[in-house]
């Protein structure tokens, strides 16, 4: 068996596992500065998760999130209702996105695995932060000289250097 063939092999294996495991995602939009304890979502409802009432689970249906190390947690996951809240730490989209220049672009992601084994599978859960223009626009200098002639035509347009 060459490379590539075994190359292919560990990636279709790699494809099973994560089919097996159940892995989904999903998506959410959230406004930033949210007070504590707003609900943003339900992950039993919005996943259609149905529970076979044929296979015997070894413990309730449970929501965990995983944390990286270090990681400050914007949201919290009620860990028998799968619902989704607004944590104590809010979210700032600059400090988040910090250098991140498109609107539509700052995201915070978290991973939540639903147990017991027996319905395993790990969610990833992907925040699209709404800016709520709650920062004064900075120029890069506090003056700006613009000269405008006696003579100028009625709603002619002078631009400033951006904000």
């Amino acid at each position: 068996m060459d490379l590539l063939s075994g190359t292919y092999l560990l990636a279709v294996l790699l494809a099973c596992i994560v089919f097996q495991s159940g892995a989904q995602e999903k998506n959410y939009t959230v406004r930033e500065e949210l007070p504590e304890n707003v609900l943003i979502g339900n992950l039993l409802k919005d996943l259609n998760l149905t529970l076979d009432p044929d296979v015997p689970l070894s413990s309730p249906l449970q929501f965990k999130l995983v944390y990286k190390t270090g990681d400050v947690p914007l949201v919290r996951v009620e860990e028998n209702t799968g619902e989704i809240f607004t944590a104590a730490n809010r979210i700032d989209r600059e400090k988040l996105c910090a250098g991140i220049f498109s609107e539509n672009r700052c995201f915070y992601e978290v991973e939540v695995a639903v147990l017991p084994d027996e319905v395993f599978r790990l969610v990833k859960i992907r925040f699209l932060i709404e800016d709520i223009n709650d920062n004064a626009p900075l120029f890069p200098s506090t003056v700006i000289n613009i000269s405008i002639p006696e003579n100028t035509a009625i709603n002619s347009r002078y631009s400033v250097p951006s904000a």
